[in-house]
């Protein structure tokens, strides 16, 4: 995380990648889900999950998994299925384009599901739950 300071005390934040800003912005939740007992999922189709990160955030990282170089497709599967394992505390995915065929997937497995969804842009991040 990079933070620039102008004259006018305006502060910019820059985070290096969409992860950061959801360990960043979402860390007290992300922290009440750490005290479960269930793996906590992180998907995207690039490295960009730092460990020094989660450590930072504060959660467990015997229990925080990165699956990383995940096509489009392999990506919407594995929540799928990570939703209806229900091993998972919450399931964080990197994902820019989502087709109405994808979305319809996804939606039926959040609602088959009591795992926690984040599904990040690299503009912003959309919770489901």
């Amino acid at each position: 995380m990079l933070i620039e300071h102008s004259p006018q005390q305006f502060m910019t934040v820059n985070f290096e990648s969409p992860f950061q800003q959801v360990l960043q912005q979402q860390r007290p939740l992300l922290r009440s889900f750490n005290k479960a007992k269930k793996w906590q999922l992180w998907l995207s189709d690039r490295p960009m999950l730092k460990r020094s990160w989660v450590n930072i955030a504060g959660l467990d990282k015997q229990k925080v998994v990165h699956l990383a170089n995940l096509n489009n497709e392999n990506l919407i599967s594995t929540i799928e299925k990570a939703l209806r394992s229900q091993t998972c505390s919450y399931v964080v995915a990197c994902i820019n384009h989502l087709n109405e065929q994808d979305k319809q997937r996804i939606q039926q497995a959040v609602l088959a599901s009591d795992t926690c969804l984040l599904l990040v842009q690299d503009d912003q991040p959309i919770q489901y739950h």
